[in-house]
């Protein structure tokens, strides 16, 4: 049996909650500023666009992308900033509506 395995097997069979309950954080973080970790998938070629421009701005691709999480949170809807396409689309669908099948 190897050093490892003793350790494992002793692991196993000890019990922790002594020594859990006397443990003390190192750090004092509010609960609501945890941080979790969060996947999300992304075409190749957007993510490269992400990553540019945080080493432009000299900051890591994460901590742009929650940035601009934040900054989208942050706003007020009645100062959106609308695509142009979108109000063209949103013009020609008023214009001409689709007749009912």
């Amino acid at each position: 049996m190897t050093r490892i395995d003793e350790l494992a097997a002793w692991a196993d069979e000890h019990d922790f909650s002594e020594e859990i309950a006397r443990a003390t954080p190192r750090h004092n973080v509010a609960k609501e500023e945890v941080m979790i970790s969060s996947s999300i998938r992304l075409p190749k070629s957007l993510m490269d666009q992400v990553r540019a421009q945080a080493r432009a701005a000299n900051v890591p691709t994460t901590a742009l992308m929650r940035q601009w999480i934040l900054d989208r949170l942050d706003s007020d809807p009645a100062e959106a900033v609308v695509a142009v396409v979108d109000l063209q689309r949103l013009i020609a669908e008023r214009a001409h509506p689709a007749e009912a099948a």
